[in-house]
């Protein structure tokens, strides 16, 4: 099965942001395409990430709607509320294992379908993994995704985690794959042929860096190999094409060389605040800003235009940025995000 998630995902490629009223329609015709899940949105990132969330959940186009987060009640409870299921990702770096299993146990126990992202799988050994994967198991979640994300997998690493998982685990599984070596694809049908339930998919492969598998590709794959009948190929052809024009009218057309792997400059590129407060993480100090931003990459731009602010002026700016990028759909830049800056220091 597909599961799509190129309004989250998709909204993390260098140069694209998406409006309310954007996210919202783009998800009907999403739906339209035959496919019935969804990651829509990062609600504890922004106010108009949890709209989306709800907005969709209630108009009832999937089957399966989730919303994502932290694996913290905070986060946990947002997601809840605004209807759609519950998706949590691992974080970066972690001091108790013990305090995630707790918080999943706490969304399970929500009633609402849950799944879990152990983030950045080439990071355990796979004795390590799978002592992951068999806990959350246990603790009942609904799907257990297995996340490349820092694009560094191949094929016989995809196949052997997943291989290994659908072995000692009664949830589903899920594989995330992101293509900073080309091989997204690659490795998204090794683990698929190895037994995964789902793969993570964006129009265009759009996504973090240079992003991931492509809906696209996956969809002929999968109507090929019979895994996935309900697709509608045709549509799915016609949206890639709409999303085409939208990268090239929000990013233009140098995002599609800067979107190579391996020599591209987008793979240095972040958008997710989270990995720019993982720095020691990811590689890569350019940033593209909107509703996703945190504190953390919007300093660093500061250091680099070498503009001070207090927390609180950097916690007002952050709002600001985000409010700006939602309301209008586009990505905001280091100069506008400056002169914000200084109007800030001067009232």
């Amino acid at each position: 099965m597909i599961s799509d998630d190129s309004l989250r995902e998709g909204m993390q490629a260098p140069g694209i942001s998406f409006s309310t009223a954007e996210k919202v329609d783009l998800a009907k015709k999403i739906s339209e395409c035959g496919i019935s899940k969804i990651l829509i949105s990062y609600p504890p990132a922004h106010k108009s990430e949890a709209v989306v969330a709800s907005e969709v959940a209630k108009k009832g186009y999937f089957k399966e709607v989730f919303g994502l987060g932290r694996a913290i009640k905070q986060d946990i409870d947002l997601i809840y509320s605004t209807g759609a299921n519950i998706s949590l990702h691992f974080p970066f770096k972690y001091d108790s294992i013990e305090e995630i299993y707790s918080n999943v146990k706490y969304a399970v126990s929500l009633g609402k379908k849950v799944e879990i992202a152990v983030v950045d799988i080439t990071q355990y050994s796979t004795g390590q993994l799978m002592k992951i994967v068999s806990r959350l198991s246990e603790l009942g979640v609904d799907t257990i995704q297995l996340p490349d994300t820092m694009g560094k997998a191949t094929p016989k690493i995809m196949e052997r985690v997943v291989r290994e998982s659908k072995k000692i685990s009664n949830s589903s599984i899920e594989i995330h794959c992101h293509n900073d070596l080309g091989l997204s694809v690659a490795n998204a049908i090794a683990g698929m042929e190895a037994g995964a339930d789902s793969v993570d998919t964006t129009f265009l492969g759009l996504g973090e860096r240079n992003g991931i598998t492509d809906t696209g590709v996956m969809a002929r794959y999968m109507e090929t190999t019979g895994r996935h009948s309900n697709l509608n190929l045709d549509r799915i052809d016609n949206l890639s094409i709409e999303f085409l024009g939208i990268v090239l009218k929000k990013a233009g057309e140098s995002f599609f060389g800067k979107n190579l792997p391996n020599i591209g400059r987008n793979t240095y590129i972040h958008t997710a605040g989270t990995h720019a407060a993982f720095s020691d993480v990811f590689e890569g100090q350019d940033f593209s800003v909107n509703v996703y931003t945190g504190k953390s990459m919007l300093k660093k731009i500061l250091e680099a235009k070498h503009v001070n602010l207090s927390k609180e002026n950097l916690s007002t700016l952050m709002e600001r940025v985000k409010d700006l990028s939602a309301s209008e759909g586009r990505v905001i830049g280091a100069d506008e995000i400056a002169r914000e800056a200084e109007e800030l220091c001067t009232e």
